[in-house]
């Protein structure tokens, strides 16, 4: 386990519908430095998140994860694995450093899942470039 597994294990409970949170980007590949943001992607039970994530609520795990890991949560940027593009799971997936998991084996599922090699990463820019193209004609 590592020491930000460690931080975050006496917050569980106010988090009940977590199901996997893990750090990637800057600090996830180790390359932080003083002034590097903290990026998170949660995943989170479907059902659960629809039950106890309603009005502000969403913003709860803001304050969880400043509390965890004493940093302001002016620093904290969090991606919704439940709805965030394929591209930012592929950079999780080849990035990130996983802190907690419900379940043993659901990080190494979502990185299988969602890890692209080269001619997927080349394909998927090239649909978001022409989206982006017909998005800028039609404005």
């Amino acid at each position: 386990m590592n020491h930000l597994s460690k931080q975050f294990s006496p917050f569980i409970p106010q988090v009940t519908y977590l199901k996997m949170l893990v750090i990637f980007g800057s600090r996830g590949r180790g390359e932080a430095h003083k002034k590097s943001d903290w990026d998170f992607a949660v995943l989170y039970d479907e059902k659960l998140e629809k039950e106890q994530l309603k009005g502000w609520n969403w913003l709860k795990i803001y304050d969880v994860l400043a509390n965890a890991f004493e940093i302001s949560s002016d620093a904290i940027d969090v991606i919704n694995l439940n709805h965030c593009s394929p591209l930012i799971a592929h950079y999780v997936a080849r990035d990130g450093q996983l802190i907690y998991e419900q379940e043993t084996g659901l990080f190494e599922q979502f990185k299988t899942e969602n890890f692209m090699n080269q001619e997927e990463l080349k394909s998927l820019r090239q649909v978001m470039r022409r989206e982006i193209e017909e998005f800028l004609q039609n404005a």
